[in-house]
């Protein structure tokens, strides 16, 4: 069993570091201003010097362990300091201020938790006289918790410690975002791919990422994009880039909202985009949201037509002279009782050659599958893709239009268009702000389409091995865009180069968004570090302190008892004083502490299991 450590008793020490002081000056008093025998006195003088300076040492050490409880005033460092700090280690990322979080710091808090932290504090003109004030310190959260340890410095993450992802928890106003700030602006400056994907779109952090891009000379490389401020966006495609074709309606139907997620009309509406998706292509002509929209709204007569014409030039000889008549009978026949949809009658002609004229064996499953979609009764078909229709238009709405499904051709928009791997391979810092604040439902589609372009991103570097640079990813808010392409992405991005850190307020939110409490678990296992700031909620509490672990800590029982008795006509008293010390099993850090940090402070289990107590300075612009 260790030692048994009690920083927090008063400081006996100090009596005798003054008596000793005392002795020390009357010695020399004596030696200097009597006739007595100066040897033996200047002797002992030495001895009583020897023990002040001990006792002063013992005294000062356990005051700086209570001026520690009274925390650190709130500080601010520039952009260019924080480069000087990452030159210090150049392998490494600085996580601002602390230490690594011990056995004795848990020992500690335990103790602490018995007191009340304002009346351990030294006297006060002893903070007084070295200067300590207590004005300018966050009177948010208990400072003592930093405080358990009096020696700090700062902290270094070795860069192949972030590959396994992080996750940072933490509750509104205690840092997240600016936990974000000197984690991007040190991957701007190695030159890294940084993609920030913001839902409320922070004006903070969207402008120390442009700076870092001009302090670390790659003014170029910087990139904006937010619906609420259109004109000054970059246009983004995120339809791009996709392995199968499939993927470009599984990304669609899975922005509609469905309890179980395998919803009848959820199947319908996939089957629609995945339609349409094979006829653009087959016409080679690539998916946008505008496209999909205009051929899910008005219907699929215009495309089948083209895709039948395409159809006929690949496979058919003369097709034009064979269809004539079809054609011209058509356009005779049309009258009011033609079909329910208004389509042409060269469509209705290739239509009825398709199907009478071709031979099985040689038609093809895309022709097919557009054909029966086109020939479906028209009402019904509206009927099943009913609540794909408002999602198709809130995407492509007013600025959105544009902004999501840009067109090189058009001359008369100058902004520039990229999509993720356009980014990657160009080596771009990327700020995405989704303005969720003013429309959450848009905001959470376009990052959840993001994300499914960049998992595509991520299969086509692992697979082709086009790995440029490092790329890292933060995404604050997560839980309001998590999907499956991030799960992917977080399972097997290491392997492509991708670094991902996400931050969410609760463990609820996670469960919410993936519907099972298993499911949150396994996406956060992907995640080796974590980031704790001041969390309230119990189940997130939980979870962090499982993931910290246990340790034991010490426990001193004291007992006392008296008593009498009467024998033979005496009085007999007794008494009994007994003191124990044991051990008993507890969180490694506390759990009621999580929801007791200051703001900017955080606990973290980083690869290996190390637990670090941290503080983060803001970090400004110069």
């Amino acid at each position: 069993m260790r030692a048994y450590e009690m920083p927090w008793r008063p400081a006996y020490e100090a009596i005798a570091a003054f008596a000793w002081t005392a002795a020390t000056v009357l010695m020399a008093l004596v030696a200097l201003f009597t006739a007595l025998p100066s040897a033996p006195i200047w002797t002992m003088g030495g001895l009583a010097l020897a023990f002040a300076v001990l006792r002063w040492w013992e005294t000062l050490t356990l005051w700086r362990f209570k001026i520690s409880l009274a925390g650190r005033p709130s500080e601010s460092i520039g952009a260019s300091r924080l480069l000087q700090l990452m030159q210090r280690e150049p392998g490494s990322v600085w996580l601002g201020y602390g230490f690594e979080w011990t056995p004795v710091h848990a020992q500690r808090a335990v103790e602490m938790r018995k007191r009340v932290a304002t009346e351990l504090l030294p006297p006060r003109w002893l903070m007084r006289f070295l200067g300590i004030r207590l004005e300018g310190r966050d009177s948010v959260g208990a400072q003592w918790i930093h405080g358990l340890e009096p020696r700090e410095s700062s902290l270094y993450l070795p860069l192949p410690s972030l590959e396994g992802n992080t996750a940072v928890f933490g509750t509104t106003g205690s840092g997240k975002t600016r936990l974000f700030e000197p984690l991007i602006y040190q991957a701007v400056q190695r030159g890294s791919v940084v993609i920030v994907i913001d839902p409320k779109g922070d004006a903070e952090m969207r402008d120390l990422t442009r700076r870092a891009c001009v302090q670390a000379n790659r003014k170029d490389a910087f990139l904006h994009f937010h619906p609420a401020f259109a004109s000054q966006s970059v246009r983004i495609d995120p339809l791009k880039n996709w392995n199968r074709e499939t993927e470009i309606a599984s990304r669609i139907a899975a922005l509609m909202p469905s309890p179980s997620g395998d919803d009848a009309f959820v199947q319908f509406a996939w089957r629609a985009l995945h339609l349409v998706t094979g006829g653009l292509i087959y016409v080679e002509e690539r998916p946008t949201l505008m496209k999909l929209r205009r051929f899910i709204e008005a219907g699929p007569d215009e495309l089948m037509e083209r895709v039948l014409v395409a159809f006929f030039g690949r496979h058919v000889a003369e097709w034009e002279t064979l269809t004539v008549p079809l054609v011209q009978r058509a356009r005779d026949e049309r009258s009011p009782k033609r079909p329910s949809f208004a389509a042409s009658p060269e469509m209705l002609a290739y239509a009825q050659y398709y199907q009478t004229g071709v031979p099985a064996a040689l038609r093809d499953p895309a022709v097919d599958g557009l054909l029966a979609m086109t020939l479906h009764n028209r009402e019904h078909l509206s009927k099943t893709i009913a609540s794909l229709q408002p999602l198709l238009v809130m995407l492509t709405s007013g600025d959105l239009g544009p902004l999501l499904s840009p067109d090189a051709a058009d001359i008369g928009d100058e902004r520039p268009i990229f999509d993720l791997a356009s980014i990657v391979e160009g080596r771009k810092v990327f700020y995405a702000g989704l303005d969720s604040l003013s429309d959450a439902t848009v905001g959470a589609a376009i990052g959840s389409m993001l994300l499914a372009d960049l998992a595509s991103v991520a299969g086509a570097i692992y697979n082709f091995g086009r790995r440029e640079a490092r790329i890292e990813v933060f995404l604050d808010e997560a839980a309001s865009c998590l999907n499956r392409p991030l799960v992917e992405v977080l399972n097997k991005g290491r392997g492509a180069g991708f670094v991902v850190t996400l931050a969410a307020q609760t463990l609820p939110d996670y469960i919410a968004a993936l519907g099972s409490e298993h499911r949150a678990r396994m996406v956060l296992g992907n995640c080796n570090n974590l980031i704790a700031l001041r969390t309230k909620d119990l189940v997130t509490q939980k979870f962090i302190v499982e993931t910290f672990g246990e340790t034991h800590v010490q426990q001193v029982v004291r007992s006392q008892s008296t008593g009498n008795r009467s024998d033979d006509g005496g009085m007999h008293v007794t008494a009994n004083i007994s003191e124990s010390l044991s051990e008993q099993r507890t969180a490694i850090f506390p759990p009621e502490l999580l929801g007791m940090l200051p703001n900017l402070q955080y606990i973290a289990s980083v690869s290996g299991g190390k637990l670090i107590k941290g503080r983060l300075p803001r970090l400004e612009a110069a």
